[in-house]
């Protein structure tokens, strides 16, 4: 009802830092290129969670980024936007 937000990382495996900035698609929620400020935040936040995970353990664990990265986004869309589109979380590993 609120649209699609896809959020594609890839993340080294080795480091378990994001190798670039993360790719943001966004179908029926909200218009990128009138939304750079909310993207900039979401790529921020992105980069943050997935530091954050990876940077408790030795092993990257993959399910649990997409499941912080799915949640927190999703609340923090939800406060900017009063709007709560699909967020579909894809980690990739290189």
């Amino acid at each position: 009802q609120d649209g699609m937000f896809v959020i594609i990382a890839l993340v080294d495996q080795k480091t378990g830092k994001l190798k670039k900035s993360p790719d943001l698609i966004s179908r029926g929620f909200v218009y990128l290129k009138e939304n750079q400020e909310l993207l900039r935040q979401v790529r921020m936040m992105i980069k943050k969670g997935v530091e954050d995970v990876t940077a408790k353990t030795t092993i990257v664990d993959f399910d649990v980024i997409k499941a912080n990265l799915g949640e927190n986004i999703s609340k923090f869309l939800y406060q900017k936007t009063g709007k709560r589109p699909l967020v579909i979380p894809v980690i990739l590993n290189v």
